[in-house]
């Protein structure tokens, strides 16, 4: 098989962003190119961990390259109720999802559903969902096991440990005031959510794209990510995405995720699936409202 046939199949095979869970006979297929092309696709603890291509200046904030390699199968666990209880059964919850993950973090990182978001996070941890004191589901929470309290409907504690993923909209409070330090809003909705547009002191932020802001609080500093001001970094990624409707101050859907990790390492690749994966997109698009 050529290298072209290779690059050929595997394209066609991952380059679709809405091509989410594969059946096992799929995965059988997925398997054979890989044996083929001489790169691991499918997510194994028993995967070969290529060597790690050293960081070069100014992308810490990258994941680094992995000789190219990537184990695009990865398992799924799914995740809970805010009280603890089963997702309805109607919903879908894949156990398998497709990612270009480097294949060193094979047997470190899987994935959690609910079956309408999913996250990526380390792996063997445990998913709830998070609720406002309405019960309204705000989102994922994704922590350590044994965690005796985990804060899916109060906010976590300085330095806890989390994947902390809040999904909301420009049409309430809660959304605006998620984007507004971030990005321009029209100031009748700046006022509205009590908003001055000035970042918690102490919190970096740079514009990744025009819709999506990436965000680090320091040690320390108690800013805008959950879990933020303990005794290590939370870096995260706020989700804007602009269009007309921002102009006009309409109802635009927005997410942000919040890596907080002892070890970070995890965060740059944990972050990037997240800015792809649930990119809210815009109304009028012509795609379905997520």
């Amino acid at each position: 098989m050529t290298n072209d046939t290779c690059a050929h199949r595997t394209s066609r095979r991952t380059g679709h962003r809405w091509a989410r869970a594969a059946a096992p006979a799929a995965l059988a297929g997925l398997a054979v190119v890989a044996s083929a092309c001489g790169s691991s696709l499918i997510g194994s603890a028993t995967t070969s961990v290529p060597g790690t291509a050293p960081v070069q200046s100014g992308t810490a904030a990258a994941t680094a390259p992995l000789g190219g390699e990537v184990a695009v199968a990865f398992p799924v666990s799914a995740c809970t109720t805010s009280s603890g209880g089963r997702l309805n059964s109607g919903s879908w919850l894949p156990t398998v999802l497709l990612a270009p993950i480097p294949t060193g973090l094979v047997g470190k990182v899987e994935f959690y559903s609910d079956g309408v978001h999913t996250v990526l996070g380390p792996e063997g941890w445990t998913c709830q969902q998070t609720a406002d004191p309405q019960g309204v589901v705000t989102g994922l929470l994704v922590y350590p096991p044994g965690t005796a309290d985990p804060p899916v409907t109060t906010l976590p504690a300085a330095g806890s440990d989390g994947i902390f993923a809040i999904y909301a909209s420009t049409g309430t409070t809660q959304g605006i005031a998620l984007v507004c330090p971030f990005f321009t809003l029209p100031s009748w909705q700046q006022q509205e959510a009590r908003c001055t547009g000035t970042k918690p002191a102490g919190e970096q932020a740079s514009q990744a794209t025009p819709d999506v802001a990436s965000v680090t609080d320091p040690a320390g500093v108690a800013g805008s990510l959950e879990g933020s001001g303990g005794a290590h970094a939370v870096t995260g990624t706020v989700i804007f995405p602009q269009s007309d409707a921002v102009t006009y101050g309409n109802n635009v859907a927005v997410a942000v995720e919040s890596c907080s990790l002892t070890g970070t390492s995890l965060c740059p690749t944990i972050l990037s699936d997240f800015d792809v994966r649930e990119f809210p997109v815009p109304a009028g698009s012509g795609y379905p409202s997520r």
